[in-house]
């Protein structure tokens, strides 16, 4: 049964505005330092866990760059920017055949979605991606993914499987003047529309899908909720449309004052009607609620 993979990455960007680079020792490309997410962990804690496996550099993770579905693989990465605090750059790894920092106007030739790295510098934060695989290349990445696996159970290092995370997707669909957001009705009392990712679809796509007949949003990644202990997230969402007539059993709320549900009225809280330039926030769930961080300027 198809569920959502989860991966995360790291641009670690030094003092000279260079970009840490690895060659993946698999594909034999140049990316962002990443890998999949383990159970019990943070992103960012995943993403700064990458950088010191392939690279030996110890990053801060400082904000979210973005969302990227990665068609064909079920796979969801999501990247971070961050610099780099200690460790020793190595020149290889067990992962990687080299790495290095490089110049964003002279990268090496064979680098992986090279415009990704200039969504990490952009003014604007992008819009969440899908990125698509030619059929050709996809299967030639999946001969050599099992070749990897395979080498690797040889040497004594079997790899694990990717863990199933409960993943779901929020949206905030606000009208024009973002004093109204569409709400749904819920045994708890009202809450925000909310979908269970399959991993068959970006989530935002998804998302979209389930609210369709709300004006079709166009939806911005604004936030992140996240419990360790059970293996949860909520990858929260935001659009603007035109206010008009909602089919039931949708209704518009008074975001301020509406009585929502669980964590919702704490997403409204932290959207203002600048989301798509604020930056991402993240919420961590401990042994109470708490805010981990609501993101840098």
């Amino acid at each position: 049964m198809a569920f959502l993979r989860l991966g995360a990455a790291c641009a670690v960007l030094d003092d000279e505005g260079r970009v840490l680079l690895s060659r993946r020792g698999d594909l034999n490309v140049w990316n962002l330092p990443g890998g999949r997410v383990d159970a019990g962990e943070l992103l960012t804690e995943t993403a700064a866990r990458e950088v010191q496996e392939e690279t030996g550099v110890i990053a801060h993770v400082e904000r979210a760059v973005g969302l990227y579905y990665l068609e064909g693989w079920n796979r969801l990465n999501v990247v971070y920017a961050g610099w780099p605090l200690g460790g020793s750059l190595l020149e290889k790894t067990n992962e990687s055949r080299a790495n290095g920092y490089f110049d964003l106007r002279r990268l090496p030739e064979g680098v992986s979605w090279e415009w990704l790295l200039f969504d990490v510098i952009s003014d604007e934060r992008p819009l969440p991606r899908v990125i698509e695989t030619p059929p050709d290349d996809l299967q030639r990445a999946r001969r050599q993914l099992r070749l990897r696996w395979f080498k690797n159970l040889l040497a004594g290092r079997p790899e694990p499987r990717y863990p199933r995370f409960e993943v779901r997707a929020v949206g905030l669909i606000w009208d024009e003047s973002h004093r109204r957001v569409l709400t749904l009705p819920d045994a708890r009392g009202r809450v925000l529309p909310r979908i269970v990712c399959s991993g068959a679809r970006a989530p935002w796509h998804e998302l979209a899908a389930a609210v369709g007949t709300y004006n079709s949003p166009v939806f911005h990644w604004i936030g992140l909720w996240q419990d360790t202990s059970q293996d949860e997230m909520e990858f929260v969402f935001a659009a603007t449309v035109e206010e008009a007539e909602l089919p039931e059993p949708a209704e518009w709320s008074t975001a301020r004052n509406a009585a929502l549900a669980g964590r919702d009225a704490v997403y409204v809280e932290h959207t203002r009607p600048t989301y798509a330039r604020d930056p991402v926030w993240t919420i961590v769930q401990e042994a109470e609620m708490v805010i981990k961080n609501k993101g840098e300027s």
